[in-house]
């Protein structure tokens, strides 16, 4: 068997991918994991092994094709496995994000009718047996070696089963795949209502992650690392650490656990990276905080190299390739000064990193830039599995996901409304058990995005919101709050923003400041400060806040302008439920958790005088 032609992928499935990463690499490594503290590596033949033991053992314990298996825990090689032997033992993998609550998963488990479960560990476990579904389940399969077996309960060392031909296993279960079955169902975020079933086809996975071979070549050409921390549930975490190692020369690392991500990327010092702005936004204020806290000297030197670095990144992004004088000293200042700076972190050897999910604040890749990290940024959703546009240029403008990728296979156009429409191969074919919503999102095969786009002057698109985000005021005015988000996070001391104002006279803000530099800010003035929850209420904190927020005022339009905030005494987060796992807002959560602080930012002095007429 030969390498694969990149250029034809039109029969490929996953189980054709694996087979034949089996046969032309068989002795290469392919993954990497830390476990109880030591690296190992795992080689193309050893994962189609673990892959065939878990397959057979779905089969034994009565998977029919396409039965439904639903997948919840961390990131893990053990997840990764068990997703491949489902595809291949014919059935659909269901990813679930480990975060979800009993009731979520009651939904996630009857939406899609799954008949197996694998969970990460015992706190996933715990949360499979509170549900009502639980009695439904031929197995639940726990990928920590730990857990004892009981009932339907058994680890995964225990349910996979030895196969002395794996080679030929493989080999019968690529002959009867078939690009067109559904593989996989991916969950969307589900920021306006119950969370969707995305249903991805072989096709959909695989030409989904094969847009990126016009984003980012070389992660074709030689070898990249990775470190996979997003959930494996989520496209962006399948794709990186699943779909991209069997058709590029990605190869994926896996750590203890997502939660040590930082100390992971530490060592693994991965040269490809896409992760959400939040990511790259905390990184910037840890560095920024190094600075700061450094001395007399290393200050002096940090602002002289920034000097230089702003010219010399202004000359690269004008020009290309820049005045080599000027350039020559940006490298110095790169070596000595930024350079150690990145390396602290893990990310001195980052020459491909990008963004995706949310606009990234300017500010923040403008910085990224100018430390010599060539960020870009691009789109994605579920429903395309990888993107379809792009920033191509290197040290690209901040403010736009880019151009359309040169695939001609796909499309990408803009709609009278302004709602970006994309055609190509790996679209997902529907949204599981929703006839209705799968009409809405796909009509004559263009997916309807439902994010709002605007093309720029030089030909790139800007991202402006999400369809049904916008804010319509009482005065009639049609306000996209992601916009007056990105602007108000410039800010060093705020980390996320949620404007509100649907129905309302004004636009307020619901402020989480940034808890390293913030914190770091207030110590220096405000003694026995301990907790973030302290700052929402410290006077200075909200003087220093408000005078953030009038400068975002000032780039604003009147009606865009914040007129009053509350700083949070909690982090938005997933936890909390009003953000997704991938730190898109759940703007109806915001509004229903904070009603009451909200309400306080409104007078309803009107509303109290027309009740008191109605009476």
């Amino acid at each position: 068997m030969s390498e694969l032609n990149l250029d034809d992928l039109e029969g490929a499935t996953i189980p054709s991918l694996l087979r034949q990463r089996l046969a032309t690499r068989p002795d290469q490594v392919g993954f990497s994991e830390k476990r109880s503290g030591a690296w190992r590596d795992l080689t193309w033949d050893d994962y189609a092994r673990r892959i065939a033991g878990v397959s057979q053992s779905l089969v034994d314990n009565g998977l029919q094709p396409g039965d439904s298996v639903a997948l919840m825990g961390d990131v893990s090689l053990e997840w990764v496995i068990a997703y491949m032997a489902v595809i291949n033992a014919g059935g659909v993998a269901v990813g679930i994000y480990f975060t979800s609550s009993v009731a979520e998963l009651d939904y996630f488990l009857d939406d899609s009718g799954s008949t197996f479960i694998f969970v990460g560990c015992q706190k996933e476990l715990d949360t499979v047996l509170r549900t009502e579904y639980v009695d439904k389940l031929k197995n639940i399969v726990v990928l920590d070696a730990d857990t004892p077996p009981a009932n339907q309960v058994i680890g995964l060392a225990c349910f996979a089963t030895p196969v002395e031909d794996h080679v030929g296993l493989l080999q019968r279960q690529a002959e009867a795949a078939r690009p067109d079955q559904i593989a996989s169902i991916v969950y969307t975020s589900g920021t306006t209502a119950r969370p969707k079933g995305a249903l991805l086809t072989h096709r959909s996975l695989i030409e989904g992650v094969g847009t990126l071979r016009g984003v980012c070549p070389a992660l074709f050409r030689e070898r990249q690392r990775v470190v996979v921390h997003l959930p494996l549930s989520h496209v962006v975490g399948m794709g990186q650490g699943i779909v991209l190692p069997l058709v590029s020369e990605l190869r994926p690392y896996f750590g203890e656990s997502s939660a040590e991500f930082a100390e992971t990327i530490q060592e693994v010092k991965p040269t490809y990276w896409m992760a959400p702005p939040r990511f790259y936004q905390r990184y910037a204020a840890q560095i920024a905080a190094i600075v700061a806290g450094g001395d007399a000297r290393q200050r002096a030197a940090y602002r002289l190299a920034m000097s230089v670095a702003r010219k010399a990144l202004k000359d690269r992004a004008g020009s290309g390739e820049g005045k080599p004088l000027l350039q020559s000293l940006f490298n110095t200042c790169y070596k000595e000064v930024f350079l150690p700076l990145l390396a602290r972190f893990g990310l001195d050897q980052l020459k491909y990193p990008y963004t995706a999910s949310a606009p990234m604040p300017a500010d923040v890749m403008r910085l990224w830039q100018t430390w010599g990290v060539n960020l870009k940024e691009c789109y994605g959703q579920t429903e395309l599995v990888g993107t379809n546009a792009s920033q191509m240029r290197d040290w690209s403008k901040p403010g736009s996901i880019g151009e359309p990728i040169g695939d001609p296979r796909w499309q990408t156009r803009v709609a009278e409304d302004g709602e970006m429409l994309v055609s190509g191969p790996g679209l997902f074919v529907g949204y599981l058990n929703k006839p209705e919503e799968t009409r809405e999102a796909l009509t004559d095969g263009w997916l309807h995005t439902g994010d709002m786009v605007k093309v720029n002057e030089d030909g790139l698109l800007a991202l402006i919101d999400r369809k049904k985000e916008i804010i319509n005021t009482s005065g009639g005015k049609s306000i996209s709050p992601a916009q007056i988000e990105n602007e108000i996070r410039q800010s060093p001391y705020i980390s996320e923003a949620a404007v509100c104002g649907d129905g309302r006279k004004y636009l307020v803000a619901l402020i989480e400041v940034d808890s390293t530099t913030m914190m770091a800010w207030a110590k220096q003035r405000i003694e026995g400060l301990t907790r973030y929850a302290d700052l929402c209420a410290c006077e200075s904190v909200i003087r220093l806040i408000e005078g953030e927020l009038a400068k975002a005022n000032q780039k604003l339009a009147q009606v865009e302008q914040i007129k009053c905030f509350k700083i949070l005494h909690e982090e938005l987060s997933v936890e909390n439920g009003v953000m997704t796992p991938t730190r898109k807002k759940r703007r109806k959560n915001i509004e229903t958790r904070y009603k009451n602080l909200i309400d306080s930012m409104y007078d309803d002095e009107e509303e109290r005088l027309i009740r008191q007429a109605e009476r």
